[in-house]
């Protein structure tokens, strides 16, 4: 288990926002705080959970598929993914669902 210190870019529907965090590295599963939420990116699979108190979102980047739980219901929505970057201390996906989103995450 590692501590290591991020540097996260989101751009959500025209929105940037940039920020320095301290996540933990365990077996290529990277979980960090974003708000009021738990993010885990399992950075083997492409795979980038978002976990709130009254939902679960799961992004799978290489079956290209987005996963909303919510209050015990369940539905799925196609994922455009337009680029996907995964290199060592590098994480970039660039994806469509109605808008266009980005995440990059820098791992120091």
């Amino acid at each position: 288990m590692g501590k290591v210190n991020l540097f996260i870019k989101y751009c959500l529907i025209n929105h940037k926002m940039e920020y320095n965090i301290y996540g933990i590295l365990i077996d290529n599963k990277l979980k960090f705080k974003n708000l009021d939420s738990t993010m885990i990116l399992n950075l083997e699979l492409n795979i980038l959970e978002k976990i709130s108190k009254d939902r679960k979102i799961i992004f799978d980047f290489k079956k290209k598929i987005c996963i909303i739980i919510e209050k015990e219901q369940e539905f799925s929505l196609a994922l455009n993914v337009l680029k996907l970057v995964n290199k060592g201390n590098f994480f970039y996906v660039m994806y469509k669902i109605e808008d266009i989103y980005e995440i990059e995450i820098n791992i120091k």
